[in-house]
């Protein structure tokens, strides 16, 4: 019973230091990707997504969906109602500057929880 509750805490320590590590800024060349990731725990209902009519010139990216994985138990066997982690790949398409906008929400609700932006510069 423990256990989830200890890999709860690891995920929200995880996320506050990739925040203070300064995620939220990515540099790429044309034709780079890169993987970013945020806690999420879809059994509360909260999912993140990538807000495209929120974001500032996101043409100049391929923002694609990464999938769950979820932490904690075996492979084949996660721990029900346990935290992961939500990926998105971002692929530079062209030279400029960007700003993209991810919220997590509940989708029936259509109510941002938060609100996290990462800053793009492509070359």
């Amino acid at each position: 019973m423990t256990k989830p509750i200890l890999v709860a805490i690891a995920m929200i320590l995880l996320e506050l230091s990739a925040a203070r590590a300064g995620e939220g800024r990515l540099s790429l060349a044309k034709g780079e990707t890169r993987t970013i990731e945020f806690v999420e725990n879809p059994s509360t209902g909260y999912v993140w997504r990538f807000d495209r009519e929120a974001s500032e010139n996101p043409a100049i990216v391929r923002v694609g969906e990464g999938g769950f994985a979820p932490a904690g138990g075996a492979p084949d066997r996660p721990l029900v109602g346990a935290p992961g982690r939500r990926s998105f790949r971002i692929e530079a398409v062209a030279a400029g500057s960007a700003r993209l906008v991810f919220v997590e929400e509940r989708p029936w609700e259509k109510r941002a929880v938060q609100r996290r932006t990462i800053d793009i510069q492509a070359r």
